[in-house]
């Protein structure tokens, strides 16, 4: 199983910041329940609350799928959190901008 992500868009509006991320199943298994996590930074604190579109998602082999996501400006998380994806049958991967 191998996740892979890419952080597409990132951007800020009325007092939230926002962030699209495409998440990819290179695997030839399906990745279940994959789980998105918003972190301050890397090994850091969850950013909450966060609403996301989409989150505990089931990928086919060879699947892709976007998730928009979006944090409060006062949360005091730093620019550049870290979004990390996680399924039910494979390791943590840190998505990159």
């Amino acid at each position: 199983m191998k996740l892979t992500g890419d952080i597409t868009k990132v951007s800020s509006s009325g007092g939230r910041h926002e962030m699209t991320a495409v998440i990819h199943n290179r695997g030839s298994a399906v990745a279940a329940m994959v789980r998105l996590t918003l972190l301050e930074e890397a090994h850091g604190r969850r950013v909450l609350p966060t609403p996301y579109s989409d989150n505990y998602l089931w990928l086919l082999p060879g699947e892709s799928h976007t998730v928009d996501l979006s944090w409060p400006s006062e949360t005091g998380s730093s620019r550049r959190p870290v979004l990390t994806a996680q399924a039910y049958n494979s390791p943590v991967t840190t998505l990159r901008g």
